[in-house]
């Protein structure tokens, strides 16, 4: 699958950068910045190794924040439940059609 440099919502650009830190400085592999429109991916490293998978379904994971937030589902946005059920049917769905 590919991950974007960045993609348009809502005519806006919505960034997606690397990190070799996020993990170590925030306790997590990928973070959606909603007041920067930026997605945080943790890259794979030798103290974090990452598959592309993990990768991939934290990307899908943060779009999905990302796509309710622009919706303005800002409350929908906060529900990790959700927002993790969504974004693994996403992936799963992206997979088999690739």
């Amino acid at each position: 699958m590919y991950i974007p440099k960045e993609f348009k919502l809502f005519n806006q650009t919505i960034k997606v950068v690397y990190s070799r830190t996020l993990m170590d400085k925030k306790g997590f592999f990928a973070e959606w910045e909603y007041n920067k429109n930026r997605i945080i991916l943790q890259q794979s490293t030798r103290k974090h190794p990452l598959t592309k998978e993990q990768i991939e379904s934290s990307f899908i994971h943060e779009a999905t924040h990302a796509f309710l937030n622009m919706a303005g589902y800002h409350k929908l946005s906060e529900d990790e439940k959700l927002v993790s059920t969504i974004s693994n049917l996403i992936h799963q769905f992206l997979l088999q059609v690739h």
